[in-house]
């Protein structure tokens, strides 16, 4: 599988476009389309038919249900887009994205930290910014440290100074990624 990955990676230019993806993760992401045409500059019916066509060629299907909009169907291509797209970010080709999730008072956040757009979904005690991070939505999130999941071992805390119980986030195999260290430089200074 991680060779079939790497094939993938070498092989395959991307399958959909960097803005119809965002308007599918934004979505998933941010759970409000109005947030993410703010967010990604783009008229919230953009934002809708984008999202349906990436779903379309993804062969997935997005749905709401109890208030939170999510996907079923076999989503293995539709995670390696996504690492695709994330190892452009890292590389500088696009902006990262952050999850703040109230963690800090967003004046901290406005402008937001050079390179980054932040987001938030107001959920402080919802996972959803964890499970955004491991889907390759996001690339760093603030968490309390109370809410830092059990099962850590595919991601990375970074303490970000002792008054604080919040610490950034990232997948672990980014944690040394110089962006990240950048932001984690930057949220330290805060």
């Amino acid at each position: 599988n991680h060779n079939l990955q790497r094939i993938f990676f070498l092989n395959v230019h991307h399958v959909v476009s960097l803005e119809l993806l965002s308007s599918l993760d934004g979505l998933l992401w941010l759970q409000s389309g109005s947030k993410v045409g703010a967010l990604f500059q783009q008229h919230q019916t953009t934002v809708s038919r984008n999202q349906k066509k990436c779903a379309q060629v993804f062969g997935i299907t997005l749905f709401k249900y109890k208030k939170k909009w999510d996907t079923t169907g076999d989503q293995t291509l539709l995670q390696l887009e996504r690492k695709v797209h994330q190892v452009a970010r890292l590389q500088g080709k696009s902006r990262l994205r952050i999850e703040v999730n109230g963690c800090f008072d967003s004046s901290h956040f406005n402008p937001p930290p050079s390179g980054w757009i932040v987001g938030t979904t107001n959920n402080l005690s919802d996972p959803h910014g964890i499970q955004c991070l491991r889907q390759h939505i996001v690339d760093a999130c603030l968490c309390h440290l109370n809410d830092i999941p059990a099962e850590a071992e595919d991601i990375t805390f970074i303490p970000l100074n002792t008054n604080s119980d919040v610490s950034l986030v990232v997948l672990q195999q980014h944690a040394n990624q110089e962006r990240i260290l950048d932001l984690a430089n930057t949220l330290q200074q805060l």
